[in-house]
């Protein structure tokens, strides 16, 4: 038994010393091919990082420019809104003025008839100032418009 374990312990310390004088060496010109591969990756890792950055620059006026554009559209519609009531508006300011010049001016108070009925009877602008309570110039004025329409 002493003579296997020595047996076992002397292939063990061959093993070892096989693996020792076996191990991988590298020569000078393949480690100059090692340093210039590194060079290369930490060349790539630096070229990389500044691409990040500038991408990331890009990015953010891309969405500066982005809402700056969203805003501009939102006043657009706005304007064009805005200009559409405006278009309807006058549409419907034109159709009234031709109905209102086809069929003669009228009244737009209550006041401005009860002046035209006192003239249709017969008063003259002061008495109907009087009875109304109302400036004579205000009565001219409506009695004026009325002749200028007729």
């Amino acid at each position: 038994m002493i003579l296997q374990i020595s047996v076992d312990v002397i292939i063990l310390v061959l093993f070892a010393v096989i693996l020792t004088l076996k191990r991988p060496r590298i020569s000078k010109k393949d480690e100059a091919v090692v340093r210039s591969l590194e060079k290369i990756v930490e060349e790539t890792a630096t070229i990389s990082q500044g691409f990040e950055i500038n991408l990331e620059k890009r990015q953010e006026l891309l969405q500066q420019i982005t809402a700056g554009l969203d805003q501009r559209i939102q006043i657009a519609q706005t304007l064009c809104a805005r200009l559409e009531q405006l278009s309807q508006a006058s549409v419907v300011t034109a159709q009234n003025f031709e109905s209102s010049s086809t069929a003669g001016p009228r009244p737009q108070n209550a006041d401005q008839q009860k002046v035209l009925s006192l003239s249709q009877k017969g008063l003259n602008a002061t008495e109907i100032a009087k009875s109304l309570k109302r400036p004579v110039g205000e009565v001219e004025l409506i009695l004026g418009l009325r002749k200028i329409a007729s």
